[in-house]
This record gives C-alpha cells, sequence and structure tokens, in this order.
C-alpha cells in the first residue's frame, strides 16, 4: 500500500513538473497582433511586418519591467531546485538580448518546448510571472517567448546571436 502511494506522488509530483517546463493549453493570442504580424499573404509582407516593428516599445519583450529574470534548466524534477535568479548586469544583458533583431533570424524549425535546455522567466514587481521564454540551443538554435516579440523574428537564432547567447549564459553559470 505505501509503494503504490509513493508511485502515485512520484507521478503526480512529474505531471506538476512537466506542466511547469511546457505549454498545455492554447494560447490567447491578441486581435492586435494577429492583424499586425500573422494574417498577411506571403512571406515578404509577414518579413515586412516585422522589420517595421522591431524596436518598437510596444511589442517589446517582456512588455513590463522585470524586477526579477529567473534561469532554469530545463531538467525533469531539479529545474527549480538548480534555478538562478539573475544579477542586475545580467537582466540587463538579457533582455538586450532577446530585444536586438541582430541576434535572431527568420528560420523556422519544428521542435519541442521539451526539447529547450534552458527556461527564463520574467516577474515583475508583485512576483507576477509576465514572461517567459525557452531557448534550444544544442538542437535547433530556437527560442520560444511568450509574449511573442517581432524583435526575435520567428525565434530562430543568428550565429552571431548564438555566440552571444552561449556567452551570457557561461556568465550566469559561474
Amino acid at each position: 500500500m505505501i509503494s503504490i502511494g509513493i508511485i502515485l506522488l512520484i507521478g503526480i509530483l512529474i505531471i506538476i513538473d512537466k506542466a511547469d517546463r511546457t505549454i498545455f493549453y492554447s494560447l490567447y493570442v491578441p486581435e492586435k497582433e494577429i492583424t499586425e504580424f500573422h494574417s498577411h499573404q506571403t512571406f515578404e509582407e509577414t518579413k515586412k511586418a516585422y522589420e517595421k516593428n522591431y524596436g518598437n516599445p510596444k511589442w517589446s519583450f517582456p512588455r513590463e519591467k522585470s524586477k526579477t529574470i529567473k534561469l532554469y534548466e530545463n531538467r525533469l524534477l531539479i529545474s527549480r531546485v538548480t534555478s538562478k535568479t539573475l544579477t542586475e548586469n545580467q537582466k540587463k544583458e538579457v533582455i538586450e538580448f532577446f530585444n536586438n533583431p541582430e541576434n535572431f533570424d527568420f528560420s523556422e524549425t519544428t521542435w519541442s518546448l521539451t526539447e529547450a535546455e534552458y527556461i527564463f522567466r520574467f516577474y515583475n514587481e508583485q512576483n507576477e510571472k509576465i514572461g517567459e521564454l525557452w531557448l534550444c540551443l544544442e538542437n535547433c538554435g530556437m527560442t520560444k517567448s511568450i509574449p511573442f516579440s517581432p524583435n526575435m523574428k520567428f525565434g530562430g537564432i543568428s550565429e552571431t546571436g548564438k555566440k552571444k547567447i552561449l556567452n551570457i549564459l557561461n556568465k550566469i553559470n559561474k
């Protein structure tokens, strides 16, 4: 009986942890975002809409000032225990990185959030989560952010961006 309870507890912990590190629901996309970025007929029209909004504070990531940023390794059951809270300098560097279109390209691949090695979480003054970003470096060179930002194009990291983000991660993980 005790072993069944332990197995159930471990199963529940795994489900909760998995739900915390991915998205199991459909996201609400504001109509303004759909109209501005996602309703174009051609790739060129979409690309122009993104480029027109580079640096626009309305679409910056994560949309409001972050008091705290935490970096999680996307690992089963230990990500919360091994998380790191970024310093002010690290926060500035991370936000600048994700809002600089030069760090991204328009490549697009099929990948799953479970493939991401890292998850960044952004919190405001009230300690409410205001942004989340999954970072897959090893196998795909992609990001997925909530909220969306045209500065990250389709989420593909450019060669320049890969070098920069690896440098940032090395500083954080020291």
